[in-house]
């Protein structure tokens, strides 16, 4: 008895363990850019290698392969981690500082970050700015069905894993993830301040998609961990859910507030969800460049398709 309660104690122990250690690690990337220099991205590299150790240590009893979809999710995450950040400051940044370059005639909103506040509140201010526009735009990417049809990509998924984490549209993933922090620093806030809440609002969601049977204990209620963000996929939206639930990026709070959380129990023990997959039941795209071009009107067949509607 004493040996399975040690076992549970250590499973429960393993998140907030990695979520800390990880959350220094991401300070000390951001502040050293010479690391990043010589290894861009390392330290999502190692945590992707943590993760993938983790799933095969505590192995989930409803765990399917993904090996089929396997140079999917490598092209995935190569575009994702090195090349959506870059593309979208390099076409959406000038549209943001326009206003403020045309009417203030500077490139910032704000002339000194000191005008915001201390750090810590400015800390505070990003956070909660970032993880509520990423929940509601998490949220109408669901409801909106231009954005469902760039974002269901993601949904198609047959199980969370650590390699599909980034399987996402370029658009998709740039309107819940750049987008945002480009405003946060068009408006002037100290860098400081966005390195530290980055990291926050990273961790805070960066484990999400970590197909290890990992309980979440009292975190589940603070972060998106594993447990919340299945249901999230699950194949069978919760009745009276509309679309689906657990929206949150990184933090709860925002489901808890407006009625969109959900994370049943029984017999006191978190219940998961049986099948992770698309609402409607379509079948997961492991092609790649179909789904960058299909969404957008582009792939041949697609083309073809709009081609003979305009044939008399």
């Amino acid at each position: 008895m004493l040996a399975v309660s040690k076992s549970q104690l250590a499973n429960y122990a393993v998140l907030p363990v990695v979520m800390l250690a990880f959350f220094a690690l991401r300070i000390v990337a951001q502040t050293h850019p010479q690391i990043e220099a010589w290894i861009p991205r390392w330290d999502r590299v190692l945590l992707f290698a943590l993760i993938i150790l983790l799933e095969r240590i505590y192995r989930y009893r409803y765990a399917v392969s993904q090996r089929h979809v396997l140079k999917r999710d490598i092209v995935s995450n190569i575009v994702t981690l090195y090349m959506i950040t870059f593309v979208t400051g390099l076409l959406v940044l000038p549209v943001l500082s326009y206003p403020s370059a045309h009417f203030l005639g500077r490139k910032l909103i704000f002339a000194s970050s000191d005008q915001l506040g201390p750090i810590w509140l400015q800390i505070v201010i990003i956070t909660v700015f970032v993880s509520f526009f990423r929940y509601w735009m998490h949220r109408l990417q669901h409801e909106s069905q231009f954005l469902w049809e760039l974002h269901a990509y993601h949904h198609r998924v047959t199980d969370l894993k650590a390699l599909n984490t980034y399987v996402s549209h370029p658009i998709d993933y740039a309107l819940r993830n750049v987008v945002v922090y480009l405003i946060v620093g068009i408006v002037g806030f100290d860098p400081i301040a966005i390195v530290i809440s980055a990291s926050l609002t990273f961790i805070g969601g960066g484990l999400q998609h970590c197909g290890a049977d990992l309980k979440g204990g009292i975190l589940n209620y603070g972060f998106i961990t594993p447990e919340v963000h299945r249901w999230h996929h699950s194949a069978k939206v919760p009745k009276g859910y509309g679309y689906s639930c657990n929206y949150s990026v990184d933090f709860p709070i925002w489901d808890m507030l407006f009625g969109t959380f959900y994370l049943p129990k029984k017999d006191g023990q978190i219940v998961q969800p049986e099948k992770i997959g698309h609402p409607d039941g379509l079948p997961d795209e492991g092609n790649y460049l179909r789904l960058l071009l299909k969404p957008l009107g582009l792939w041949p067949q697609a083309l073809m398709s709009r081609y003979r509607e305009k044939l008399p």
